[in-house]
Parts: structure tokens; sequence; C-alpha cells
């Protein structure tokens, strides 16, 4: 008799997009909350993960409070479902945890701990979406290159366009990912479309990978005070600004699944801790 658990198939696994950024500062996780309530909008079961682990903020910029922390789950105190916050009628989010040391530096084990909390939470969704933090730390790489796709999001800020080929290189280089969509914030249609050529043009010439460039958010007052007064830009921006915001994420949303056949974030999670494990000892 067969008592290995049943694999899930590419039907019912969910789709897992990272949505990072080589600094803090671009509108990362502004994109992040915009996508999950656009896709909670198009009758998806959405999971929004705040995975930039001491600095969350997905909960504040939501208005949510949130029940605890991923520290909480990492100590045996409570499952995930037991911190998970209704952030819609099928938008749920699960909070990091703010000002929380330990969290920024988790090792193999708390890793393997969140992975097997997460193989049985992500079921239940269509898309999950990982708000990962910024820069080329261990979470970071390890939480964009678990995912099936990284949305990576910059300014026309040349240090923005510096940091972002820097986390691009990392994750080719060490984390063997191929595949980046580009989204260009804080630019209109003609500044973000020489950004991504000036990223394409070294990218091409230096790495090993390819860049889909999904769309670009114009600078606007509006975020400010949607961040500010804790809602949507839905209910505080011109309507001009809206579109452009809905056409990015639609891309987003659109764009066709890569490695849509191994299970989503179940899969990808255990091959980069086999993939760290192989190289620990090997190092040996």
């Amino acid at each position: 008799m067969n008592n290995r658990p049943e694999e899930i198939t590419p039907h019912h696994s969910p789709q897992v997009i990272a949505v990072s950024s080589g600094k803090g500062g671009v509108g990362k996780t502004f994109i992040s909350v915009h996508l999950a309530a656009r896709a909670a909008e198009q009758n998806k079961r959405v999971l929004l993960i705040d995975a930039d682990l001491g600095l969350a903020n997905v909960d504040i910029m939501l208005g949510l409070t949130a029940k605890g922390s991923i520290l909480q789950v990492i100590e045996g105190q409570c499952s995930l479902k037991d911190i998970l916050v209704k952030g819609g009628e099928r938008l749920d989010v699960l909070p990091g945890g703010s000002g929380l040391y330990e969290l920024a530096q988790l090792s193999s084990a708390h890793q393997q701990i969140l992975l097997d909390e997460l193989d049985n939470l992500i079921k239940d969704y269509d898309l999950v979406l990982v708000d990962t933090g910024a820069g080329i730390g261990e979470n970071v790489l390890f939480y964009a290159s678990s995912s099936e796709t990284i949305l990576v999001v910059l300014t026309p800020d040349p240090t923005s366009l510096t940091d972002a080929y820097a986390l691009i290189k990392v994750l080719s280089n060490q984390r063997n990912t191929s595949r980046f969509m580009v989204a260009v914030n804080q630019a209109d249609a003609v500044e973000a479309q020489m950004v991504f050529r000036r990223l394409l043009a070294v990218s091409d010439r230096y790495l090993d990978v390819i860049l889909d460039y999904v769309g670009h958010m114009p600078e606007c007052s509006s975020v400010r005070k949607a961040i500010q007064s804790q809602k949507l830009l839905y209910s505080c921006g011109g309507q001009e600004h809206v579109d452009s915001l809905n056409k990015l994420i639609d891309s987003v949303l659109s764009r066709p699944r890569q490695n849509s056949s191994v299970g989503g974030l179940q899969f990808s999670w255990q091959r980069t801790l086999n993939e760290g494990l192989h190289s620990s000892s090997e190092a040996m």
C-alpha cells in the first residue's frame, strides 16, 4: 500500500510570485498589496505573505491588526493559520513581524519549520504573493528563489537600478534563477522604458537571464496619501493613475505560469533547502 502523500497536480498548485527589489523605498510593498487586492477582485483566492521579516509592514499598509508573528510559529506557540488576517473576502494576509531581530536571521532549521507549515497552508489558494525584503540578504534570496516567478521593482533612481541589477545577478549566479519580471515605479512610460533598457543592456552583457518588462507606474502624490490613510489607491487616486496601476498589475497576472508542473511553493522551497544542504556537504 502506498502511504506517500498525494502530490498536488499543476491544476491545483497555487501560482507563487515573489515581489522583490534591490533597495527599499521603491514601492515594492505598495505593488504587492495592490496585486493581491486586484487578484482577489478577479475571484482568485489570494494569500499575501509579508516576508520582509523583522521589518514587516503589509498589515500596516492595509490597516489590519496582526494577531501574531511568524516568530511565534517558529517557536511552536501557534500555527500559521492562527496568525492569518482577513484582508478581504478572498484575500488573507500572513504578517511577518516588525522589530524582531530573530526573524531577520532565520536558520535552515527555522526555514524548514516554515516550509512544513506552508505546505499545508498554501493548498487553499490560487495565488500566493511573497512580499520579500529589499536587498540581497539570505532571507530575501531564500524567499525569492523559492518562488515560481520573481517580480523585480525599481525606480529611475540610479542606485535603484544598480541594486536591482545586483539582486538579479546574485539570484542568477547563486540560485540559478534565470527569468525575472521587471516593473518600473515612479516613472512615465518613456522614462520607464529607458530604465528597463539600461537594466536589460547590462544584464544581457554579463548575465544569462531573461527580463520581461511588465509595465510602469507614474509618480503620484495620491500614493503617499493612500499609504498614510492605510487605504488602497483605488479610493485615493485619480483615474489615470489607477488605470496605470491596473494595467501593470493585469500584465503581471496575465503572464503564463513558470514551472507550473512542479507544485508551486511546496516543491520550490524543498528544492531550495536541498540545494543548500548539498552545497554545505560539498564544502565539508
